[in-house]
């Protein structure tokens, strides 16, 4: 899909674009609240948690540079240090809503006003209610106040009505932004009930589809919990988050944390930051483990029940939406080695499905299999793999697989930096004390030849993707069948228009023979950007104490060669690519250059001229009397500067 991909407009020099973020987030009485009344019913139905969310800022630069980097056919963002995504776990841990339970799906042939009127005592007309669909406004109006006298069920309604009001408003947020589908009521009869289904599952689904949707480039808005999206890549990446992060509150879920006063600033809303950002991030500034157990032990239950389905490769279901979660393509987020993964699950005929005309559709016999494979997710599980130690090195099978199957960089300015910053970061530590103790010109030799060759790197970035074999696969990829007459089985590259990516390179002028050294030519890379001690050098076993902040380190010595080779030959050395010129006696062979410059250079540089510049200096009692008076600003007396009056 790299063609229809907004990343290829990107690197076409396009116009940026920067998504709008539909949301839309139910207030209280004018303010953003919620009533008192209806929360323990809010904690029966394992909404209490996430409504509270839906009030954080939303930066849309960040999310845009994010969806750069989205790849809809495996669900993964596609950084410099390799495949990561969103899974169940962080559903869990940042939102505490449940992602283990029944899958959100039913039937969408209802009475829809005969619902309306039983759940909320309320019965839209005619022209206030279109199909399934309701205006939010139409909520808000009729459930804008919450009385003290009110009875159990007139609360329950009102109860209903919020959380259906957040339902359309932020979590399944439609194109209109102002509307809600009345077929997420059938589910809020009993709130009992309502907690077991898997809403933390079709949330991410749901959030997946809109991420897939938004890779177009025509697309211009982007719904779901983009608060989730946000709130990840906080707590992943440290570049991109706030400059303070908050401290952890217990016994709640960690993204409440950034609800506090204060830390809602949004920070830079610049796209071509965020991009930058993400283009020249380094290996180590993403972290891939960032819920330590001493993070997990202050969570609330409900952030771990159902922790098996965080490992399984299932669908998540959503009504039509169904989106595959794959966590055995993102293995380091869970502390595992990660091998070269299989192809994607996502079956293309269902991608990009939608509800248009097919109401009274049967979804749960149409997604029977999809269903069959949630109810038994436990079975499609990954397997377990040794723990990961350290950083994935990017000589590993996995990061030269990964580099022929994807760009490393969305905007071509920015590989050559990212480049350059490899360099720039052995170049700091040769200049430091300890690197100045240990390095030797040798060692500049590899970083030398990489700038030489960065041509051939930035041509390396801008080649096509090369597929290779396909890996033998855990999980079959399924086909369903679906309606003859449906459109959507194209997928949701359907109404996308093709772009060719434009060359990019950069040719340096050319130059005459000779004036240029020009090193061997050479294949790789080095693999390791320090080793020491090197071969050849003498190791001193004997060791020394030193102290730093009162606590004695012993290290041992390492002796290092005072010269290095170019510095031992004691022969002439020419110049590369130029003749070796016989060398002055001065002033005796320094040719008479009066008529060109002006000046005489025999005689500048002979003994009677320094005989003549001492004698200049020799009639003066204090040579420094005349610099001193640099010092004085014009009409100043020398006692304003405590000078003595000569």
């Amino acid at each position: 899909m790299q063609p229809k991909h907004v990343s290829e407009h990107v690197w076409n020099g396009e116009e940026d674009r920067k998504l709008h973020i539909r949301r839309a987030v139910p207030t209280y009485q004018g303010e953003e609240q919620i009533p008192e009344q209806i929360f323990p019913f809010l904690l029966q139905s394992g909404f209490a948690w996430i409504i509270k969310m839906g009030y954080l800022k939303i930066n849309a630069s960040l999310i845009s540079a994010l969806i750069e980097r989205w790849r809809p056919e495996t669900h993964t963002f596609h950084m410099r240090c390799g495949e990561c995504t969103i899974t169940l776990q962080d559903v869990s841990v940042l939102l505490g809503i449940s992602v283990d339970g029944l899958p959100l799906i039913g039937p969408t042939n209802l009475d829809w006003a005969d619902l309306c009127e039983e759940l909320l005592g309320v019965r839209p007309q005619e022209d206030e209610i279109r199909g399934s669909v309701v205006k939010l406004s139409w909520l808000a109006h009729h459930f804008a106040q919450i009385n003290n006298d009110d009875d159990e069920e007139q609360v329950r309604r009102f109860a209903r009505a919020w959380i259906l009001r957040f339902i359309g408003g932020v979590l399944f947020v439609d194109k209109s932004s102002n509307k809600v589908s009345l077929r997420y009521l059938q589910f809020l009869r009993d709130f009992e009930e309502c907690g077991r289904y898997a809403w933390g599952a079709a949330v991410l689904g749901f959030l997946y589809r809109e991420m897939c949707n938004a890779t177009d480039y025509k697309t211009k808005s982007i719904g779901g919990m983009c608060i989730l999206l946000q709130m990840w890549a906080w707590e992943r990446c440290p570049t991109l988050a706030p400059k303070r992060t908050p401290s952890q509150v217990e016994n709640t879920p960690l993204g409440h944390r950034w609800l506090r006063r204060g830390n809602q600033h949004i920070g830079n809303d610049d796209v071509r930051v965020f991009r930058r950002k993400l283009d020249i991030m380094k290996r180590h500034e993403f972290v891939w483990e960032p819920y330590p157990s001493t993070v997990i032990s202050l969570l609330p239950p409900v952030c771990l029940v159902g922790s098996l389905a965080w490992y399984a490769v299932v669908p998540l279901i959503c009504f039509q939406v169904i989106e595959w979660h794959q966590p055995d393509r993102v293995l380091r987020q869970f502390g595992m080695q990660q091998p070269i993964p299989e192809s994607p699950s996502q079956p293309l005929n269902i991608h990009g499905i939608t509800l248009k005309g097919k109401h009274d559709e049967n979804w749960g016999q149409l997604f029977a299999p999809m269903i069959d494979q949630w109810n038994n997710r436990h079975a499609f599980r990954v397997d377990a793999y040794p723990r990961q130690e350290g950083l994935l090195s990017f000589n590993s099978d996995y990061m030269v697989w990964y580099r022929r199957k994807t760009k490393m960089f969305v905007d071509p300015a920015n590989a050559k930096t990212a480049t350059l910053g490899e360099v720039a970061e052995a170049l700091q530590y040769m200049v430091s004390p300890q690197g100045r103790n240990t390095c030797t010109f040798d060692d500049l030799v590899p970083y030398v030849e990489k700038i030489t060759i960065l041509s051939e790197e930035q041509e390396r970035v801008t080649e096509p993707v090369s597929h290779g074999p396909a890996s033998e696969r855990q999980f079959p990829a399924q086909q369903f069948h679906m309606l003859q007459s449906s459109i959507e089985t194209q997928g949701i590259d359907r109404r996308r228009d093709i772009v060719e990516a434009e060359e990019y390179s950069q040719q340096m002028a050319e130059r005459g023979h000779g004036m240029y050294y020009t090193p061997q030519t050479f294949a790789e890379y080095p693999t390791q950007m320090y080793q020491y001690p090197f071969q050849g050098h003498h190791t001193d076993t004997s060791a020394s104490q030193q102290s730093f902040g009162g606590v004695a380190e012993t290290q041992a010595h390492f002796s290092w060669p005072t010269m290095t080779p170019s510095q031992q030959y004691h022969g002439p050395i020419p110049t590369p690519n130029a003749p070796l010129g016989t060398q002055w006696n001065v002033p005796g062979q320094i040719p008479n250059t009066g008529d060109l410059f002006g000046v005489d250079l025999r005689h500048a540089f002979s003994a009677e001229a320094d005989e003549e510049e001492a004698g200049r200096h020799r009639g003066r009692r204090n040579p420094d009397r005349q610099a001193r008076r640099w010092d004085r600003p014009c009409g100043t007396s020398s006692r304003h500067h405590g000078h003595q009056n000569e």
